[in-house]
């Protein structure tokens, strides 16, 4: 299958108010404070050996973290703050599960370099620490990298000429991340009875949808993106139309056509046609997990880009389009065989409906649930 072509317009952001404090015209995207909009890359790495949490400021609501980021082109060890609401740290759980996640999302810009035996990525704009399906912006932040020419590299270049942009990004990673809090404050939850995983659920005109990506494991029909579990359980797995079928547990089901159309009318407020609605996407898309960055997220239905996975031919399959698209299956409306895809692209304006030939039924996309029959 090609991939799916989306209008590639542009977006416009509405941050939050602390944003616009910071910037005197708010940022679309947070490579834009590095006046690089388009160039930055944000991606999950794995944290090695120990975390370090150090006292909580309950005043200041200051949680101090230090770890190691290793994996693949990246090992620095990072120091700072992160800003986390009291009764988020009073959670017994909530240290264990930071130690249990194990990774940060690092954004960052240009592509790995040589320092004696090892090519490391050094262009660090900020990091991101996950507890959870939580992500917390570390400020004040502090990286000293393993490798000693990394590192002297990192001082004469980076450290102290980025640091104001590094500590604009934090402000900008900071609010996404309360605005995202806000949104699932106002959520209800659903406990798949299947295999214990929640997901937040939201209403739209008196039906309830899964407001996160399905991570049910539906054995050879469905993968996370490059056989990573950190991407599942970020933006769900990836579902061929077998497995997309059986995803949804009972009592909920695979969103028909028509009420994907319904979803985006009552969401949006267009009852005339959502392709009246002007630029609503980055209202749907996650404030994070997309190339450059996200969406307001402000009506809480939160989209990752997911990517998707091609299968070309009899053994050949590619993992495509993390960063930049995501992909919806939609059950077939009555006895009507045709199957479609509800899709967005990085830059798209809208969400846009795409038939999926019989070619591609095999593909891996992403699942939402809505309740009842």
């Amino acid at each position: 299958m090609e991939r799916i072509k989306l209008f590639r317009l542009g977006i416009y952001s509405v941050l939050a108010l602390s944003v616009a404090q910071v910037f005197a015209a708010p940022p679309k995207t947070w490579d834009a404070i590095f006046n690089a909009e388009g160039q930055g890359d944000y991606a999950a790495a794995k944290i090695d050996g120990n975390i370090r949490f150090g006292e909580y400021t309950h005043y200041k609501n200051v949680q101090p973290v230090s770890f190691r980021v290793l994996d693949d082109k990246f090992d620095f060890s990072v120091a700072g703050n992160m800003t986390v609401p009291a009764k988020m740290v009073e959670d017994p759980n909530f240290y264990e599960n930071c130690r249990n996640t194990m990774e940060a999302w690092i954004s960052y810009f240009d592509k790995p370099r040589h320092f004696g035996n090892e090519d490391l990525i050094i262009n660090i704009a900020g990091v991101d620490f996950a507890c959870g399906n939580d992500l917390f912006n570390v400020h004040d932040l502090r990286i000293k990298f393993t490798n000693p020419q990394a590192q002297k590299a990192w001082v004469a270049e980076l450290e102290g000429r980025q640091k104001y942009k590094r500590e604009q990004l934090s402000a900008f990673r900071v609010a996404e991340q309360e605005h995202r809090a806000e949104i699932r404050d106002k959520s209800t939850s659903f406990t798949d009875p299947r295999d214990g995983q929640v997901y937040r659920i939201i209403k739209v005109e008196g039906r309830e949808w899964f407001a996160q990506n399905v991570n049910y494991n539906v054995e050879g029909h469905s993968w996370c993106y490059e056989d990573k579990d950190s991407y599942c359980a970020r933006s769900g797995r990836l579902y061929d139309l077998e497995g997309a079928r059986k995803a949804c547990p009972e009592g909920w089901h695979l969103p028909r056509d028509r009420e994907w159309s319904d979803m985006l009318k009552g969401l949006t407020g267009c009852y005339d046609g959502v392709d009246k609605c002007g630029n609503f996407a980055t209202k749907m898309k996650a404030t994070t997990g997309w190339q450059g960055g996200g969406g307001t997220d402000e009506y809480g239905f939160t989209i990752f880009s997911s990517g998707y996975r091609k299968v070309l031919g009899k053994a050949t399959i590619r993992y495509e389009d993390m960063g930049e698209y995501a992909g919806f299956w939609s059950a077939q409306n009555g006895r009507n065989e045709t199957i479609w895809l509800w899709a967005m692209g990085r830059m798209s304006d809208q969400m846009v409906r795409q038939l999926v030939p019989a070619t591609a039924k095999n593909n891996g996309y992403s699942v939402r649930c809505i309740n009842g029959n």
